[in-house]
């Protein structure tokens, strides 16, 4: 295993290579289910399966006590026509069973909460007609979701003299982050999301995973907070955008 790399390939695979119990943090965010040109499955059940297939060989290579945060948002089937309804799919709430079946705890439930301005109404109609039911709210949250291996031992034992010191605490389970704009990738991960991550859930000298890397902002991150960091994408395409960050990336040097 090759620190402060990026690889092309897929992580259910990539990820067998690995030693059991050699990562600290994973922060990822996996592709939305067929909500982009490029995630697309031949149906729900394979997208789920695909993510047990790599958070199996995740749960192996963390270390017992440390944590994996993942964000999530359920997602909108538009209706293809008229006489068809559209309806939402509760990815989130599909993943946590998921994770737990693979052998990982559940700690918490962080709500990402974006500006109302970047949400797509989903209101207008209810907002002409005020009619019972068929309110529907403007969606401005995901979740990030966080979970632990288990360990013989309280978690104690792996906490350091090293307090938190790179970036704004936050102290409610609601986070206000603006999302990112400027982005090659069609679903850019906001760089302030994944430093908050990065700086509550590990230390300096860690070791990072993104297993669904995009355009490397996890690995960025963790460079600029000095962490050890490995992404893994199947595009070679965002694999160069994100070793072009990481060239750009002076380590130490968060704002």
């Amino acid at each position: 295993m090759e620190l402060d790399t990026i690889i092309t390939g897929d992580s259910a695979v990539v990820l067998q290579s690995f030693e059991p119990d050699c990562i600290d943090l994973t922060v990822t965010s996996p592709p939305y289910f067929n909500a982009r040109d490029y995630s697309q499955y031949e149906n729900y059940q394979k997208y789920l399966d695909v993510l047990e297939s790599i958070f199996t060989q995740v749960f192996r290579i963390t270390k017992p006590s440390r944590m994996v945060i993942v964000n999530l948002s359920p997602i909108i089937v538009e209706r293809r026509k008229r006489s068809e309804q559209s309806y939402r799919i509760p990815i989130p709430f599909h993943f946590v069973p998921l994770m737990e079946k693979i052998g990982f705890e559940f700690l918490e439930d962080i709500i990402w909460k974006k500006p109302e301005g970047s949400a797509v109404k989903r209101n207008g109609g209810f907002f002409q007609h005020r009619k019972p039911v068929a309110y529907k709210p403007n969606l401005v949250t995901e979740y990030i979701l966080v979970f632990k291996k288990p360990a013989p031992f309280l978690i104690d034992k792996v906490l350091k003299n090293e307090p938190v010191l790179d970036c704004e605490i936050e102290w409610t389970n609601v986070w206000s982050i603006q999302p990112e704009t400027k982005s090659k990738h069609p679903a850019p991960f906001p760089e302030e999301l994944a430093k908050k991550c990065i700086s509550y859930y590990s230390y300096k000298g860690d070791t990072v995973l993104d297993c669904f890397c995009g355009s490397g902002t996890t690995p960025k991150m963790a460079k600029l907070l000095n962490r050890h960091y490995i992404g893994i994408d199947t595009s070679a395409e965002y694999v160069a955008l994100a070793n072009e960050r990481l060239a750009l990336t002076s380590r130490g040097k968060v704002a």
